[in-house]
């Protein structure tokens, strides 16, 4: 466990420690003298003995480039960035201007309610902080909004702090796989999956309102479909209702596009009010000709896909899949016609499998797209979903309150292009199907199935 410095330390003959402000799980925060100027500056400090990841040196060192770069009022200014060696350890210390003022979550813990003016006040102040970020080159995304990061000063000034877990998102991909960072409750779904995008410092700056509104964690409250259930618990407009629920869509298709359209929607409900209208206006028709099969009542929906048949994206696929699988036959007859050893034959396999393998492989693309089906069927209770090709069926099913939506993701890439496919969400597990439908088709059934979800939630 790191030890904490006491009051009149001094650290590499440059800051005095004056008192801790804070501690994480990866470092202390002292409120610090600079022995040069003589300023109080919030000094962060990281100790390479005992860490469990390295990775946290990364995003420390991440922390400091980054602020060094921003220029924003609402930011602390980046100071110091220094590194000091001692006989068993090394300590990395990052030094910023003071944001003087308390953070939200200590101000509801001693008792401080908002109401629905000052919550829209803290959430004009954040998008435009945040807008400054997303519209950086490379934009720069936050991963953390959180009460314990908001600091209110006097005349209600906002101040966004520790950037710890910030993000560059040309420099750093949104592949899966990447470290989980953020904070339990104030973290978008797509961020247990290892990615962020500008929309996901909005969801954290939803749940921080809900917080300030209701004094409980996001994470404690009623959830439906992995949508926060909120409504009963808060105090406020049904048009300010509606702006928090779209801000912590657990979907991020469904989010705001960016801080600069939820802001202009906080400060102009009624041009956010035609945006929906002439979002529904512009829902995707049933393509002519399609012979997918799609019923939907009010509590049941069915859907059937349709073997595709022969395509001419397909055609390729079918060619290499005949030339591949016709040379791997005639070498096995050649080899097999020279009344070959066992041993021979053994060696002869060993040589010919990787091309046996890549020939399977093609046959088995080109008869999916020949004669893969898929059927849907979503009832007020349970779902089912069925994908077969020939004679091999898999199933899926569950409860219909743990599907979350429905979006085109990417299913596999063919010659560096990405193949979608149409992926229902159930919880965060994606299940995919419908790759080789149309994109006007698949477009279509996405915004069908997708409002079905929602309109039965």
């Amino acid at each position: 466990m790191q030890l904490a410095h006491t009051a009149g330390d001094v650290i590499d003959n440059r800051y005095r420690i004056v008192r801790e402000l804070g501690r994480g799980g990866t470092g202390i925060t002292y409120l610090a003298e600079s022995l040069e100027t003589g300023q109080n500056v919030a000094l962060k400090e990281l100790s390479l003995r005992g860490l469990k990841d390295w990775k946290q040196i990364e995003l420390f060192k991440r922390e400091a480039q980054t602020l060094e770069s921003l220029d924003h009022p609402a930011i602390p200014a980046y100071v110091d960035y220094f590194e000091v060696d001692t006989a068993d350890n090394r300590l990395f210390y990052l030094a910023q201007k003071l944001a003087q003022g308390t953070s939200l979550a200590d101000l509801v813990a001693s008792g401080w309610r908002v109401d629905e003016t000052e919550a829209r006040e803290i959430a004009t102040a954040m998008l435009k902080v945040l807008d400054y970020l997303h519209c950086l080159n490379p934009p720069v995304i936050h991963r953390d909004i959180k009460p314990q990061n908001i600091i209110r000063g006097q005349g209600g000034r906002i101040h966004l702090v520790d950037f710890g877990a910030v993000q560059t998102v040309y420099r750093d991909t949104m592949s899966q796989g990447s470290t989980v960072v953020g904070t339990y409750g104030y973290m978008a779904p797509e961020q247990f999956r290892g990615q962020a995008v500008p929309a996901t410092d909005l969801y954290g700056l939803g749940a921080t309102l809900l917080y300030l509104l209701t004094h409980q964690s996001p994470a404690d409250l009623p959830q439906n479909r992995l949508r926060i259930d909120f409504r009963r618990h808060v105090s406020v407009s049904d048009a300010f209702a509606d702006w928090l629920d779209r801000i912590i869509d657990p979907l991020v298709e469904d989010r705001f596009a960016s801080a600069r359209a939820a802001l202009r929607a906080l400060t102009q409900p009624s041009g956010a009010a035609v945006s929906r209208v002439q979002e529904r206006s512009l829902a995707p028709r049933r393509p002519v000709g399609t012979r997918v099969r799609l019923h939907k009542s009010q509590s049941r929906l069915l859907l059937e896909i349709p073997a595709a048949g022969i395509q001419e994206r397909a055609l390729g696929p079918g060619l290499m899949a005949l030339v591949s699988n016709g040379m791997f036959l005639l070498l096995v007859l050649s080899i097999v016609s020279d009344g070959p050893s066992p041993l021979e034959v053994l060696g002869f396999l060993g040589f010919l499998m990787p091309l046996g393998s890549l020939a399977l492989g093609m046959l088995l693309v080109f008869l999916n797209s020949l004669f893969s089906k898929a059927r849907l069927e979503i009832g007020p209770q349970r779902f089912v979903l069925e994908r077969q090709l020939l004679i091999c069926k898999r199933q899926v099913q569950g409860k219909t309150a743990d599907l979350s939506g429905v979006v085109l993701q990417t299913a596999y890439k063919e010659n560096s292009k990405s193949i979608p496919a149409i992926t229902l969400f159930e919880g965060l597990k994606p299940h995919k199907f419908g790759v080789y439908l149309t994109p006007v088709e698949q477009n279509w059934l996405v915004h069908e199935l997708d409002s079905f979800i929602k309109a039965i939630g």
